[in-house]
């Protein structure tokens, strides 16, 4: 059977640093007497990335794709599908990959958008390796650019509010992200297996309302919310039930697993992770915590980008080699739970 190899991994991080302090002075901590440092001290966050005024979510996703090309060795023309994975997006219609594409000369390739929040691009390279599964195509670009910054508010109404939404949203950076997948044959490389779950009733947590037919014309509408507690506690309770039934589910151990890659929300649910797996196997914490890729402390939440980001860093600081094996964990607005392993 053909499997999907990970072939090209590539990352782009916009020019413009932001501190944590300068975020809290733009949001007003001062005018509310919030001390500095709460977005750091909720989520880990020290510095993150902004887009440029003139620079978009395809930029992002496109100058990350040219790097993860490069790797993989391949040109334009031998891409066959170009999937755009991301919260964020150029406009509404058409699809953001059509001009991802464009910007990289691709031209005779299956081109579309995946959204599924946090969670868009392992539901991308899901659907790739499903695409080369089936013989349909045999190299795909899955890419994300994520320009969250568009969509921050930086104006609060009440101390209350700022407490409640502003240490995660202050936390949140832009991003681009990709991976070249390739088809292959008799080979232990590739991904392995993938585990998504939707819990539909909890859709209404954390919902950008506007873009859409609800609120097509309210700007109000066009901020990410940053009432997460419900998703984060969801996170908790979803990971803490599936790594008793992991062997059941991707047909490994927990201990076989050489280099972790979360979603980056906050740095103590990372570390709580790395508890859990310690609990079921009964090896040390630190064990684990070193073989974890945590950059939210550079970079923030990144959105969809969180993944490819996080395995591009985990190659150059030799986290990841040839031949190891890996665990990407994400949980999205929705609310969605995603889990793959991928032998490099």
């Amino acid at each position: 059977m053909k499997k999907a190899l990970v072939t090209g991994v590539g990352r782009y991080l916009p020019e413009r640093k932001i501190t944590t302090e300068e975020m809290e002075e733009m949001a007003g901590y001062d005018k509310f007497g919030v001390r500095y440092g709460l977005c750091k001290m909720l989520t880990g966050c020290e510095t993150r990335y902004y887009a440029a005024e003139d620079e978009y979510s395809s930029d992002l996703s496109m100058k990350a794709s040219l790097k993860a090309m490069e790797q993989a060795g391949v040109q334009p023309s031998d891409i066959d599908a170009v999937l755009f994975c991301s919260i964020t997006q150029d406009f509404a219609e058409p699809a953001t990959a059509n001009v991802v594409a464009d910007k990289l000369d691709i031209r005779n390739a299956y081109v579309f958008d995946v959204k599924n929040a946090c969670n868009a691009f392992m539901s991308g390279v899901d659907l790739a390796d499903s695409l080369i599964k089936t013989g349909k195509a045999e190299t795909i670009l899955v890419t994300s650019g994520e320009a969250l910054s568009k969509w921050i508010r930086r104006g609060f109404d009440s101390k209350e509010e700022l407490m409640e939404k502003a240490p995660v949203t202050l936390s949140m950076g832009d991003a681009g992200g990709a991976y070249i997948l390739q088809a292959g044959e008799n080979t232990e490389r590739g991904v392995n297996k993938t585990y998504f779950h939707t819990f539909t009733d909890m859709w209404n947590n954390n919902v950008v309302w506007g873009g859409g037919t609800m609120f097509p014309r309210d700007p109000d509408k066009m901020f990410i919310p940053g009432t997460t507690k419900e998703i984060v506690d969801k996170q908790k309770e979803v990971f803490a039930g599936l790594i008793p039934n992991f062997e059941k589910i991707f047909e490994s151990r927990i201990s076989d697993i050489d280099c972790f890659i979360p979603t980056q929300v906050a740095k103590w649910l990372i570390t709580n992770g790395a508890k859990n797996y310690s609990a079921v196997t009964g090896i040390d914490v630190d064990v684990f915590l070193k073989k974890t890729v945590s950059i939210i402390d550079r970079y923030g939440n990144m959105g969809a980008s969180n993944i490819p980001v996080a395995t591009s860093v985990a190659m150059e600081e030799g986290l990841i080699k040839e031949n190891t094996q890996t665990l990407c964990m994400s949980v999205g607005v929705g609310i969605s739970e995603a889990m793959m392993t991928v032998t490099f």
